[in-house]
């Protein structure tokens, strides 16, 4: 149940950006019987991703490159924020090409989504939390687009823990790399009363809030100037 709710908030938070792309494509196509389809055929895609990135996991360096690009995808969501007005508004015009929508949407999101699918493919290995995470995630951000954003913009907290989760992940990533097998080894036995490995990942824990608070402080006194 744990994994399901952190893959499930991974997810959220990490498709609001995505979904300002996607929304385009769904504008006229915000209805409920076609944004179920729509997510259930992105969580099969994104499941198939994330499958495919677990099996290159056992590769060298691959996991010290996917924590190095988690850690950037961290600074990216703690130092981005929603301003300004929605740009996306339900419609329920009927659509006449639902099958060229969908593929639409598959393609565009299997280039848009990397940052999701790698955070949460380094938060668990059971299929069914991942699938349920995804597909619930996917929904919600589909069909209530326009309250999440309002909530983000609103709640500037919410993207913090998401970095802060993210960060966690991307250092275990970093430390677990075959590579660094040896030299972690010798850091324990470096220092025998001293976890290094919960020493940095708190500390880069607590670095990536503090960066997400200043950087909120930052974005609120230039609009508050605007």
């Amino acid at each position: 149940m744990q994994e399901f709710f952190k893959v499930f908030f991974i997810s959220l938070i990490c498709d609001v950006d995505n979904m300002l792309i996607l929304g385009t494509i769904l504008r006229n196509h915000s209805c409920l019987h076609f944004t179920i389809p729509a997510a259930m055929l992105l969580t099969f895609t994104r499941v198939i991703y994330v499958s495919i990135i677990d099996r290159l996991s056992y590769v060298p360096m691959f996991q010290m490159l996917m924590g190095i690009i988690l850690l950037f995808i961290a600074y990216k969501i703690v130092t981005t924020f929603i301003w300004g007005e929605d740009r996306y508004s339900h419609s329920t015009r009927p659509t006449h090409s639902k099958v060229k929508v969908l593929l639409l949407l598959v393609v565009t999101d299997l280039l848009i989504s990397l940052d999701s699918v790698l955070v949460i493919s380094g938060i668990s290995q059971h299929i069914m939390p991942v699938i349920i995470g995804i597909f619930c995630g996917l929904l919600i951000s589909l069909f209530f687009l326009p309250v999440i954003i309002k909530l983000v913009k609103t709640f500037f907290w919410i993207n913090i823990i998401a970095g802060g989760f993210i960060t966690q992940h991307a250092i275990n990533s970093i430390v677990n790399d075959p590579k660094l097998a040896n030299w972690i080894d010798y850091m324990n036995d470096l220092f025998p009363n001293t976890n290094i490995v919960n020493l940095v990942t708190n500390g880069a824990v607590i670095l990536t809030i503090i960066i997400g608070i200043f950087s909120y402080i930052k974005h609120h006194r230039i609009t508050i100037h605007r």
